[in-house]
């Protein structure tokens, strides 16, 4: 689990809306396509959206990326340059999708797990026990140039129903990263399991995303309406939400309120500045407009806490509103980029895995 170290409930507003993805856009709505978020398995709990092209025009990306981006996924960025991609000029936009562990691999699979790369003896990994990530990149691509650099080096691969995976590790150690080529545009990412569950969708055998009511309803609600948007289903709404009102989960009755979230949305325009909007959604009126009054008392207090000894923190939290709106709960952190950037330089946004 990530925790941040600018804390308080304010922080953990911006740290979601802006870390989830360690990605933000400079302007613009970002909308992604049916025909992307169908190539996802149906059972996954969040997704995510971003675009990348114009997330580096901002001259505070570069910083803001270092900080939030997960040390492991920052060790995987560096590995993909290694075997020889551009990243910055080649990925253009990023979608991601989380889930628990699934039901074991769709048919299909190569059962050995066989290493193209090197001839070594077949080995198949372990079962990962913890959330599975699986991504997919937009840009262009040269699998061949990433190929010839996994033979040369004589790299762990494995083959899947004849797509070729890329091992980031030994490739049979749980929770070992992959990622391959589904054609030079489109390059998928993640633990293995929804690699081959995204595999079999694309042959028929395993149900799409678009087959996810609930959660494709978030998606459409969200998708285009921010620079980058994220949709998480109940259960992934509830554990975000406890992270991002940790000092809120402490009141009287806020728990069984936490408990009745059905799913939250995240919205981040950045033109050019900062506008994050989390709407989590509430089982009721009453719910939202309790927990708006819970969530402002928490910032009241945060405020007062920190007033004397971080004054950018006292700013952020000067520019957080919350409310209710019927069933949702709204809450909106609007920074400017001289708040951002000195935030950024006291390493704000720095998340510990």
């Amino acid at each position: 689990m990530r925790r941040a170290k600018l804390a308080g409930p304010a922080a953990a507003a911006l740290c979601l809306a802006l870390g989830l993805a360690g990605v933000a856009r400079v302007a613009g709505a970002g909308s992604l396509s049916s025909s992307v978020l169908g190539m996802f398995p149906k059972n996954v709990g969040e997704i995510g959206y971003a675009d990348l092209k114009t997330a580096r025009q901002a001259s505070w990306f570069g910083q803001f990326e270092g900080q939030v981006l997960p040390t492991r996924f920052s060790h995987f960025e560096r590995y993909l340059v290694s075997a020889g991609m551009d990243l910055d000029k080649q990925v253009e936009e990023i979608t991601w999708a989380a889930a628990a562990p699934t039901a074991p691999a769709p048919a299909g699979a190569n059962p050995s797990g066989g290493n193209a790369g090197s001839g070594a003896p077949p080995a198949q990994p372990q079962k990962f026990t913890g959330e599975e990530v699986v991504g997919i990149a937009l840009g262009n691509f040269q699998p061949d140039v990433v190929d010839a650099f996994f033979k040369k080096q004589n790299l762990p691969t494995a083959t899947v129903r004849g797509y070729t995976l890329y091992a980031f590790g030994s490739g049979v150690s749980p929770g070992d990263l992959y990622f391959f080529f589904l054609d030079s545009n489109t390059l998928a990412f993640g633990h293995r399991e929804p690699l081959e569950a995204l595999i079999g969708v694309r042959f028929g055998d395993v149900e799409s995303f678009l087959q996810n009511d609930a959660l494709n309803t978030l998606v459409n609600e969200v998708n285009g309406q921010g620079t980058m948007w994220a949709a998480l289903d109940k259960n992934y709404a509830q554990q975000s939400i406890g992270r991002l009102m940790p000092d809120v989960a402490q009141f009287p009755g806020a728990q069984p309120l936490l408990a009745r979230i059905t799913g939250m949305t995240i919205a981040v325009q950045t033109d050019p500045g900062v506008d994050a909007q989390i709407t989590p959604h509430c089982a009721t009126t009453d719910d939202a407009i309790t927990l708006a009054q819970l969530l402002q008392a928490g910032l009241l207090y945060k405020r007062f806490q920190v007033n004397q000894y971080n004054q950018d923190m006292a700013k952020a939290i000067d520019a957080t509103t919350v409310s209710a709106d019927g069933d949702n709960l709204k809450i909106r952190a609007q920074f400017s980029t001289e708040l951002l950037l000195s935030l950024l330089r006291s390493n704000a946004f720095s998340f510990q895995m």
